[in-house]
């Protein structure tokens, strides 16, 4: 299993996720010198800015985990890790720096609303950061949960329980996430292909239901 919670063990490394939105930020003052609220621009559906955003983070949520191919791409948002009108910005531009904006499903950036982020957390907290894998994992289950070296954590605890990150809907992701991987690896016209497609089929809808 990947040591990040959010990645099956078909799923691409994060990898340098900072870059390749600095690559992003290049595109949008390309089109507009002047930018400096890259929300404004990146966050609109169907942009060239926020389709590359997306590309970004592998098309899943920062949060949970979640991909583009079990929520549909228009219910992925662009997300104020330090919510927009926090006290620690003096405008709504200030907010819409690129290292903190992040890619969220629906769910997660809903249920996170305008939580906020100490200081000291920020390390361990923010999606880009190494340290969010050593705050949260995955257990046998396929459940996320805090890892022993966070469980008494407050700042941990309170981002785990806003976000409702071991809700049952993300166990539900995971195996979804699991079993395409999966089905990616055997031959389209065989057996075992048209009954690992049933299989997702009917968790995709029980899914759905609970999500």
């Amino acid at each position: 299993m990947d040591d990040d919670y959010r990645n099956t063990e078909y799923c691409e490394p994060l990898g340098d996720v900072r870059n390749r939105k600095n690559t992003v930020v290049a595109m949008v003052r390309e089109d507009h010198p002047r930018a400096r609220d890259m929300h404004e621009y990146i966050s609109k559906n169907d942009s060239k800015y926020k389709n590359e955003f997306i590309e970004a983070y592998n098309g899943k949520c920062a949060y949970c985990g979640v991909s583009i191919a079990i929520v549909p791409k228009q219910f992925f948002e662009v997300d104020h890790f330090i919510y927009r009108k926090s006290p620690k910005f003096k405008t709504k531009a200030d907010a819409g720096f690129i290292d903190n904006l992040v890619l969220a499903c629906h769910r997660c950036n809903h249920e996170k609303g305008t939580l906020e982020i100490s200081d000291s957390a920020y390390e361990y907290l923010h999606p880009d950061k190494p340290g969010i894998k050593d705050t949260f994992i995955r257990d046998d289950d396929f459940y996320i949960r805090i890892s022993d070296a966070k469980k008494i954590d407050l700042n941990a605890k309170s981002f785990y329980e806003k976000l409702g990150l071991g809700a049952e809907v993300h166990r539900l992701d995971y195996l979804l996430m699991s079993m395409r991987g999966l089905r990616s690896q055997i031959e389209v016209t065989s057996t075992a292909y048209k009954y690992m497609t049933e299989a997702i089929d009917i968790l995709q809808t029980k899914r759905n239901l609970v999500g």
